[in-house]
């Protein structure tokens, strides 16, 4: 078995690779890539390395056109270097990539030497990819798919404060003289902890923001338009949903497993409203969900699936909720932005 990995590993075709982090390979490409990737942790390891690579370029590019200072200069080339070096060294089957030049985006805003505002870094996932990043004060954090996370690259002596567009599960380093907040841009919540570790879900494009408590203990905060601060504090196995529409908070017991799954490649639902079903597919799998009949929306979901291709999890959909699908895959290129394949729902 392990030959066969190996075999599996060396025979995938780097420029495959390539077109799945631009978002232009076909269907059944990006299910070849999928199941290659869930074959052998090296695998995945590889795929990220690639989108890493690309997205690193992407971010040269856009800061050589904006002629960033010369400090900013050095500090790219060095990243470079050493991102290049991790590239031959463990991507030799991709040989085809080698002038890209990481899944993450990393873009370091520097200030004017003579400013004393502190540096900030930003770490973009590539969409439908996930990652692992250690922040200075040793507090680790899982980054969802197409989730951006910055912070400073040190804390001050006051709090340990980041902002997250996106879902990130957090293992706080704990520091009671420094609280860890994580901000939610432009949306008027945050998440305050010492050391615990805690799931948020808050992506630009929903109406819902989450917060999943596993252990310890958090204050979860929302401000109202006139600028007041209401705080909660939760226990484990608690869940904050914030509806921003209704201005409503509604808190109730869970199952952290089903909120963390996906750190670990899963995705687990238990009686899950169909809605919040297909906002979990979409990030997980990086597609988006068209329903034509919205009696859908009243239906729920149980299932558990680990290393499934999004077809397999559909065919489950369709038979155990009698619910139609169909598969659209982007015709166009990625010159205006990536191209998400579309599905379609319908009732049967």
């Amino acid at each position: 078995m392990k030959e066969e990995t190996a075999q599996s590993q060396d025979e995938m075709d780097g420029m495959l690779l390539l077109r799945y982090v631009r978002g232009l390979a076909a269907e059944a490409e990006k299910a070849r890539v999928m199941q290659w990737a869930g074959e052998h942790p090296d695998n995945e390891k590889t795929l990220l390395e690639v989108a890493q690579l690309y997205d690193a370029r992407r971010t040269k590019e856009r800061m050589l056109r904006r002629n960033p200072q010369e400090a900013f200069y050095k500090t790219l080339a060095r990243g470079k270097r050493k991102a290049r070096r991790v590239f031959l060294r463990k991507l030799s089957v991709v040989a085809a990539c080698v002038a890209l030049a990481v899944s993450l985006a990393v873009n370091y805003h520097l200030g004017s030497p003579r400013e004393t505002e502190p540096s900030f870094i930003t770490v973009q996932t590539h969409a439908g990819m996930r990652t692992t990043l250690h922040l200075p004060d040793g507090t680790t954090v899982h980054l969802n798919s197409a989730g951006t996370l910055t912070y400073p690259a040190s804390f001050g002596p006051q709090e340990r404060r980041v902002t997250l567009n996106g879902e990130g599960y957090f293992q706080v380093a704990r520091d009671v003289k420094r609280p860890f907040i994580v901000s939610v841009e432009s949306k008027r919540m945050e998440v305050e902890a010492l050391g615990t570790a805690f799931n948020v879900q808050a992506y630009d494009s929903d109406s819902l923001l989450k917060t999943t408590l596993v252990e310890g203990s958090v204050r979860f905060g929302v401000q109202s338009e006139s600028g007041v601060w209401k705080h909660t504090v939760l226990q484990p196995s608690e869940k904050a949903v914030y509806n921003l529409a209704a201005k409503k908070l509604h808190i109730s017991r869970t199952n952290p497993a089903y909120d963390t799954a996906w750190i670990r490649g899963r995705l687990i639902f238990k009686d899950t409203p169909v809605p919040e079903v297909l906002t979990r597919l979409s990030y997980f799998y990086d597609v988006t969900f068209d329903v034509n009949d919205t009696v859908i929306n009243h239906y729920t979901f149980t299932g558990t699936f680990e290393n499934r291709q999004l077809s397999q999890v559909l065919d489950y959909l369709s038979i155990s909720s009698r619910i139609g699908y169909q598969i659209i895959p982007s015709a166009e290129d990625d010159s205006r932005g990536v191209k998400r394949t579309k599905v379609v729902l319908r009732k049967k």
